[in-house]
């Protein structure tokens, strides 16, 4: 060991100063870090949005929301497919319409992502646009183009909002929470009377979204004719007008939970 280290010494000290006054290169090591997560941008201004909800590949289920659709009338629309699988927006009543796609085609949008801003072009403030799936053609929805700066939506006479609380005075349905659960309390109260006129306020109390449409159920052929407040999330709240709706028994249910149902009575 000793002649080892004495041969070592004999070698490294004639070179000590010459490696001192150039040292051998560093070796530098670079961590590549990640690039940060780009944020979404947010929605252009004068670009309204339309959702393409979860499950609107299953017939009789909700599929555009809102629908109807107010869009300003020098707005681009946006609709944003939240399913899993691929859906369209095509100008037209379904594919045997021979207008179809004349005004609007969004093409194919897959599960998750967005389509293209459309612009609607030639089109007069009041005029009511029907659109559909061409993939899905029983999925359909309207757009009424509405004067500049007034956006809002519509369904069956239904006015959603934010609020939580009932109008003053006038007759109001709670979705009760836990509601989503089968077999638990739903509607409070289940049998509403009303009169002839009046505006229902049905406030959802859930955490998921809910619906009150006339009808026994989604394959009630009568289903949405008489009311419909399309999708109400959790906490917010929506208003059904009887104002053409004739004096007599309504069934009701939810159309994303069916095994909920109630009865307004018009007097």
């Amino acid at each position: 060991m000793a002649v080892t280290i004495a041969i070592g010494a004999a070698i490294l000290i004639p070179f000590f100063n010459q490696m001192y006054e150039n040292p051998p290169p560093v070796t530098q090591i670079r961590i590549e870090r990640p690039a940060a997560q780009e944020q979404e941008a947010p929605a252009e201004a004068g670009t309204s949005s339309i959702a393409i909800l979860q499950g609107a590949a299953i017939q009789g289920s909700p599929d555009y929301d809102p629908d109807p659709a107010q869009v300003p009338i020098n707005n681009k629309v946006v609709w944003e497919n939240q399913d899993t699988v691929p859906h369209t927006a095509t100008s037209g009543t379904g594919p045997s319409d021979p207008n179809s796609a004349q005004l609007f085609d969004t093409s194919i949008i897959n599960g998750g992502e967005k389509s293209a801003a459309i612009e609607l072009k030639g089109v007069s403030e009041g005029q009511t646009i029907s659109y559909h799936c061409t993939i899905h053609p029983y999925m359909t929805g309207e757009i009424t183009v509405a004067a500049a700066g007034q956006e809002g939506q519509t369904a069956g006479g239904g006015n959603q909002t934010g609020a939580t609380g009932g109008a003053a005075g006038g007759p109001t349905i709670n979705i009760l929470e836990g509601a989503a659960i089968q077999g638990s309390p739903d509607y409070d109260p289940e049998d509403l009377t009303a009169k002839k006129g009046d505006e229902v306020t049905v406030v959802n109390q859930d955490t998921v979204p809910h619906t009150a449409t006339s009808g026994t159920g989604s394959s009630d052929p009568n289903s949405a004719k008489s009311f419909d407040t399309s999708i109400i999330n959790g906490g917010e709240s929506a208003t059904i007008s009887l104002a053409q709706v004739e004096p007599g028994q309504y069934d009701y249910y939810c159309m994303i939970h069916p095994y909920m149902n109630g009865k307004i009575t018009v007097g």
